[in-house]
């Protein structure tokens, strides 16, 4: 017997992975406010009208690209569920806490740091932007004061170093901006990066933490 809704449900989330992947595409290449949804239904070969029965709007729209690059498309996961970070939570070293949860959200910042630089940049400008980067802002708030605070649990963070000033030296320097710069703008290539938080981030949040070592982003891997 043929799963009639087994087949329908597959066929409305290729549909649904389509539009994300040609909003994705015309969001970076025009902007928020460039990007049209006419544009993003040729690019998907959907009809406008199934991009707004999907979505409702471009707001709906940013939002839904900016979840699927932090969870993920095989297997959707958020962070805190996934298996990188169990590993990090159950490691009693504070600095290969921070090396297994710099490791394993790399990939993520490699999916979402340039879609989310385009929905910021609108924020600035738009309140309904900015409330959905609001909303966006606050789970990644929360889950870095999680890290921060299970590092602090483990005995980690440097003395006198608050959570809450902790909480915001890690997502300013391991934030979007930061890789975004310095992927597009300084050339660095991902895994050197990657490395170069590894040995940065300890000295700045931990105590003993090991000696500089400082990576050529600029490798042949660019």
């Amino acid at each position: 017997m043929v799963d009639v809704k087994g087949s329908r449900r597959e066929r409305a989330e290729a549909t649904r992975l389509k539009i994300l992947h040609a909003a994705e595409a015309e969001f970076l290449e025009r902007g928020f406010h460039g990007a049209t949804v006419a544009a993003i239904a040729r690019r998907a070969g959907v009809a406008q009208q199934t991009v707004y029965f999907v979505f409702h709007n471009k707001v709906a729209l940013i939002s839904a690209v900016i979840d699927n690059a932090v969870m993920g498309e095989d297997e959707p996961t958020i962070p805190q569920e996934s298996a990188s970070w169990k590993a990090m939570e159950a490691e009693p070293d504070a600095t290969e806490a921070l090396r297994i949860f710099v490791r394993g959200t790399g990939p993520l910042f490699a999916r979402a740091a340039a879609i989310s630089e385009i929905l910021y940049a609108a924020a600035l400008t738009d309140p309904e932007m900015r409330d959905t980067w609001d909303t966006h802002e606050t789970l990644r708030v929360e889950g870095f004061r999680s890290v921060i605070e299970g590092l602090a649990s483990k005995g980690g963070l440097k003395s006198g170093l608050d959570i809450g000033t902790a909480t915001d030296i890690l997502m300013t320097i391991y934030g979007d901006a930061t890789y975004h710069f310095f992927i597009t703008e300084r050339g660095w290539s991902h895994g050197p990066l990657i490395e170069w938080y590894c040995e940065s981030l300890p000295r700045l949040l931990l105590e003993q933490a090991p000696p500089d070592r400082v990576p050529d982003g600029r490798s042949s891997e660019r």
